[in-house]
Formats: C-alpha cells, sequence, structure tokens
C-alpha cells in the first residue's frame, strides 16, 4: 500500500510540474520575465511554498474544475469562510437546520451545533441566551449559562417549566461574499491566465481578496484562532462584516426565477461552462458578471473591466444601475472572452434597502454622480 501511495504522490508531483511549467510559459507570456516559483494571483508575491490543484468553486458545493495555488492561501480561505458558506449554502438555505436539533440525534445535533448560533428568548427579554449542544453525564442537550437562564426566568432551586423561542442563527453574508470573489478571480485566471491577473479587473479582485486575507485571516492562522468548527465568535462576526461587506455592492443572489431564463450554456456557472456576461455601454465593454454556482444556490458577480467612472460607478454607487448585458464565452484559440451583441437587460439592486424604491439609473448617469461626488477625478 505504501508503495501504490509513493508511486501517486510522484505521479502527482510530476503532473503538478507539467502544469506549473505551464504556468511559467503563461507568466512570461504576460509579462517578459519568468517567476521563480509561483506567482500567487492574489496575494501577488512569488515565494517557495507548498503548492495545490484547489478547486475554483468548493467540491463540497458540486465545484469541479481546479487550478494551481498556494496551499495556505486555499485551505486558510476554506476554513475561514467557504465553510461557513457552504454550511449556509447547504443547511440554511436548502435545509432546515434547527429541525436536526429538535429530532434528538445527538450526532447531529452536535454538528448543527458547531456551525449555527444556538439562541433561546424567553418572554420579552432584550437579548437571547447563547445555548450549547453537549452531552453530559451520559445525557445529551441543550445547556444554557445558569446565571442567564436565572435572569430571564427566576430562581432555579427547582425544576421550572417556561415557554420559550429557539432559534438557529447564521449570518453568512461576508463567507459568502468572500467564497463567491475568490471563485470569480480563479475562474477567470483559469481561463484567461496572468493577463487576466495583471488586467483591471484582475487587479482590483486580488486587491480585495488580499486585502481580507492579510487584515482577517493572516493573524488567525495560529493557535489564537477564534473560530470553532465553522462557526465566528460574535467579535470575529463582527469584524468580518466591517471589513468584507463594504464590497457588497460586487455581489447578488441570483433568483430562481432568473436562473430559469438565463441560456442553458450558463446555467452551471462561469468557473465550469466559460460564460459570462459582458456590462456594456455604447458599444464598449466596461466590466462583467460572472455567475458563481454554489449547491442549488446561484450568485452574480459584477466587477469592472476598465477603470473610468462607469467601473468606478459599478463599484462604488449604491442606487439600483440599469445595465446593458451581451452573452460572452470564452475562446480557447485567442484566450479571451468573447461577447456577443447585447440583447439582455437587468436592473442591478441596491445593497441598501432605503434605496429599493429608486427608480434605475443608467450607468452614465451613475457615472457622472460618481464625478459629481469627488471620490474620483474625470478620466
Amino acid at each position: 500500500m505504501g508503495r501504490r501511495y509513493y508511486r501517486r504522490s510522484l505521479l502527482a508531483m510530476a503532473g503538478m510540474g507539467t502544469e506549473l511549467e505551464r504556468w511559467r510559459a503563461d507568466f512570461e507570456s504576460a509579462t517578459g520575465a519568468s517567476f521563480r516559483y509561483f506567482f500567487c494571483p492574489i496575494l501577488h508575491i512569488d515565494e517557495d511554498v507548498e503548492l495545490a490543484q484547489g478547486h475554483v468553486v468548493p467540491k463540497s458545493l458540486g465545484g469541479v474544475s481546479t487550478v494551481l495555488q498556494r496551499s495556505d492561501v486555499d485551505s486558510n480561505f476554506g476554513t475561514f469562510f467557504e465553510a461557513e458558506a457552504g454550511d449556509a449554502v447547504r443547511e440554511g438555505m436548502d435545509g432546515n437546520p434547527l429541525s436536526r436539533i429538535v429530532e434528538g440525534d445527538p450526532a447531529e445535533a452536535r454538528k448543527v451545533s458547531r456551525r449555527f448560533k444556538l439562541r433561546l428568548s424567553v418572554g420579552d427579554m432584550q437579548t437571547p441566551i447563547d445555548l450549547d449542544y453537549r452531552t453530559v453525564d451520559d445525557r445529551s442537550g441543550l445547556f444554557a449559562p445558569r446565571e442567564d437562564l436565572g435572569a430571564a426566568i427566576g430562581p432555579l432551586d427547582a425544576p421550572t417549566r417556561f415557554r420559550g423561542l429557539l432559534g438557529v442563527e447564521l449570518d453568512p453574508r461576508s463567507s459568502i461574499l468572500m467564497t463567491c470573489l475568490k471563485a470569480t478571480h480563479l475562474a477567470w485566471f483559469r481561463w484567461c491566465g496572468y493577463r487576466y491577473v495583471f488586467s483591471p479587473q484582475g487587479v482590483f479582485i486580488a486587491a480585495v481578496l488580499r486585502y481580507v486575507y492579510q487584515r482577517l485571516i493572516t493573524p488567525r492562522c495560529g493557535r489564537d484562532r477564534t473560530k470553532r468548527g465553522s462557526l465566528m465568535s460574535d467579535e470575529v462576526k463582527k469584524e468580518a462584516n466591517d471589513c468584507c461587506l463594504q464590497f457588497a455592492n460586487l455581489m447578488r443572489p441570483l433568483p430562481s426565477a432568473s436562473v430559469e431564463a438565463m441560456p442553458a450554456e450558463i446555467r452551471t456557472g462561469t468557473p465550469e461552462s466559460g460564460w459570462c456576461m459582458g456590462l456594456v455601454d455604447g458599444g464598449q465593454v466596461y466590466g462583467y458578471i460572472s455567475i458563481v454556482r454554489m449547491g442549488n444556490q446561484y450568485f452574480c458577480v459584477a466587477t469592472p473591466s476598465i477603470w473610468d467612472a462607469r467601473g468606478w460607478a459599478l463599484v462604488d454607487t449604491a442606487a439600483n444601475l440599469g445595465l446593458e448585458l451581451a452573452l460572452g464565452r470564452f475562446d480557447p484559440e485567442a484566450a479571451e472572452f468573447r461577447f456577443d451583441p447585447p440583447r439582455y437587460r437587468t436592473v442591478w439592486r441596491s445593497v441598501d434597502p432605503r434605496n429599493l424604491s429608486m427608480p434605475p439609473m443608467s450607468i452614465r448617469r451613475a457615472a457622472e454622480m460618481a464625478i459629481e461626488t469627488g471620490r474620483m477625478s474625470r478620466p
């Protein structure tokens, strides 16, 4: 058995070496120079580190395509964000984790408690009580701190019956956003190589991912990690949301009705199909919408391809944007995406619920507003 494993390992190393040389040639074609070890498309550094064929979309969520990556970056994003995104998609959106608690199977209940916050509300109390699923003296069940429960229902000197509302909570916004951005970035890298990495689109998405990685993930890669299972503590969750949700305008969930209206070619998602949508204005593509499929859920990721006022408005503007779209697909011979004439229209809804009733704004008007606010200068 050891010999078989060793032989498989050598084959894997040989295959990875061939892949690395392909990327080395691609890098040289794009820059005129060669990297020494591997130029990471996210961290933008060339270091002697372990590499792996990592999934573009997490395998647990149906991802098939892989691309060469740094093992540490791939695994750390997976632990910090992708595990929670997977829990939200598989169990929160497509299932009912609360039912697994009340059904009484200790193993299943314990899994849920590691991935979701269990909270009890009693009466008109302002702050719910945090619960934990544990086994004590051969009895499994939900446990609450004695002082918290006593403050909610009174003295606990004798057995007490009370009514409460049990809730299962998870805020996966940051995790889904970062998982979709990373999948989009790696998908475009896989399709278009280092020419994409050094394009305005690639530089921008890499900068977002690198900022989040260095601020949130790197400090927690050691023993001080404050996560249990795939569940973040309240303090880490707040920091993650403060850090990540400033980029929330880049992603939207795709309703099922919209999915059904999409051409069949792109329903498998951009990472697998090589199809996307181009944002068109005056015959020019100024941005892209990539489709990321995770489980039975679809998400759109909008990224600028040029940094004029339209590209800035796509990232910065909170108002509803009326967008003109063209269907695009990857051309292997040209190693780039080709777009049909525009034939679709959509409204990129605001992430701010206060703006949802606003009439759609054209990208030209949004660009004018971006200039008027002074947040960017006229190109």
